[in-house]
């Protein structure tokens, strides 16, 4: 997971890494079971040629551009039914576009929709023009620890969100923010409700490795059960 993200003057994000704060308030806390851990990321479940063309249709539908990716082997990691996300309903702009899969992609455009554009509007005055992306996917292990089990990303069934941009303000970065300003409202908000779209959700205080990003993915866990941190 990157540590930081350059865009330019107005849209900077700081390169620095706190040690984790406090969990913040109202985010929910479920550990799968040892058993759910080992469970196979459906990434490994390839579509067919039918099943990818309606999950495009259903993202042009809902007002994303999404294309199709080539397939991706590469030892243990990999997708076989990859698409390339290029824009969020409300002309979102994915920067960079994400490689994911369709699940994590119909969550995003969900999510965006239903959480991002109206916590915004609420809470900011002014949707986001990009959703600032970290790392779609990356074969690698969970939190590149030597040894560790393949993260997430290593199936392209797993995004990284840096923050987000706007054109008439400066960028939000996503960090642990204590205060009550608009930022850190649309910031809590967009987090916890990202629980309802994604099966985890890990961000600053979750862990020193997600301090500065939103890890969401669409991970399979027995009896349907979430982890959101």
């Amino acid at each position: 997971m990157l540590v930081g993200l350059m865009l330019g003057t107005s849209e900077s994000i700081s390169a620095e890494t706190p040690l984790p704060p406090p969990r913040p308030p109202g985010i929910e806390h479920e550990r799968p079971s040892a058993a759910s851990a080992t469970e196979p990321s459906p990434a490994s479940s390839e579509l067919s040629p039918e099943e990818l063309q309606a999950c495009l249709a259903r993202l042009a539908q809902s007002g994303a551009r999404a294309d199709p990716a080539p397939a991706i082997g590469n030892g243990a990691c990999g997708a076989k039914s990859p698409i390339k996300l290029l824009t969020l309903p409300g002309d979102l702009e994915v920067a960079p576009p994400a490689i994911v899969t369709c699940a994590v992609a119909e969550a995003l455009a969900k999510w965006a929709a239903d959480s991002v554009k109206a916590e915004a509007e609420r809470h900011l005055t002014e949707v986001p023009k990009k959703i600032l992306i970290g790392t779609s996917y990356e074969c690698r292990g969970r939190n590149r620890q030597p040894g560790a089990n393949l993260s997430e990303h290593a199936f392209a069934n797993a995004v990284d969100v840096m923050g987000f941009a706007f054109r008439k303000r400066r960028a939000i970065p996503i960090a642990s923010r204590a205060d009550e300003t608009p930022e850190a409202m649309f910031l809590g908000t967009v987090r916890a409700q990202a629980c309802t779209y994604f099966t985890t959700v890990l961000g600053p205080g979750s862990d020193a490795a997600h301090a500065n990003h939103l890890h969401l993915d669409m991970r399979e866990r027995k009896r349907g059960a979430k982890l959101c941190q």
